[in-house]
Order: C-alpha cells, then structure tokens, then sequence
C-alpha cells in the first residue's frame, strides 16, 4: 500500500501481546508491515509509553523498521481541532489522535476500537480494522 496508515495504539498491543481475539493484528504487524506506510502520530506513540514495557516498545520499533516506509510525527494536535472533534463526541485522546491524522491528510486509521468513531461524524479518514486492511492488501 502506498498511502500512509496510522495504526492506533490497540493495534501494536494486541499483536505484542498475541490477544486470541485479534490474531490479525499479529499478522498485520508481524508478518506484513513491510508492505505498508506507516505513520504513528505523538499520541499513539505516548499510549504506547505508557502501556507497554520497554521490551514490548523495542519490539515495536524492531517491526516498525522493516515497514515499507515510517514516518513519527512529533507533533502535538492543534488545540482548536483537538477541541472540535471533542464537541463532535470524541474523548480527549482520541480528540487528539483525529487531530494529529486530520493535519497529516493520513487516509486510513487501523484500529479494533470502534466505540468513538461511531459516535464522531465527518472523519477526515476512514476507519479499518487489521483484518479489513490485510483484506486489501491481498486485492490483487
């Protein structure tokens, strides 16, 4: 895939962690991040500081270094988007995250977690999950 994906932060620990309920996160970062752009926005990247150990977070960056493309983004939302997608019913991390990928022009977020997004309307990205995205990528 050619377009930069964000992975949200459920995507890396439920594949770390090899949840049974979500095995394809496990193959969507194990066994084909090398054919994907990925984009992790300054939020994803703090979530993941705080709930994974640092061997988890070296098995992170050890994945992330074979995708086709990484790209962290260091900066943090703007507060006035942070504060709009807020009033459209996101919760304050995920405010910040729809932020972060609405100023990247990032396409498509990759997560399991679709409690907020069903209450958020006009996204400026469309939301998978891994085994939709592994499903494209195997389009021929």
């Amino acid at each position: 895939m050619d377009e930069f994906v964000a992975l949200d932060t459920n995507q890396f620990v439920f594949a770390l962690r090899r949840d049974p309920r979500f095995l394809n996160c496990t193959t969507l970062l194990f066994q084909h991040v090398d054919r994907l752009c990925v984009y992790v926005p300054l939020q994803v990247l703090k979530e993941l500081h705080r709930n994974l150990t640092q061997d988890e977070i070296h098995l992170v960056f050890s994945a992330l270094d074979v995708a086709r493309e990484c790209r962290i983004d260091y900066a943090p939302g703007e507060p006035a988007r942070v504060k709009h997608w807020e009033q459209m019913g996101a919760k304050k991390g995920d405010a910040v995250i729809v932020a972060q990928l609405e100023a990247s022009g990032v396409r498509f977020l990759i997560s399991e977690n679709r409690h907020f997004l069903l209450e958020v309307e006009g996204l400026p990205f469309e939301v998978l999950t891994s085994e939709q995205l592994l499903g494209l990528l195997n389009e021929p």
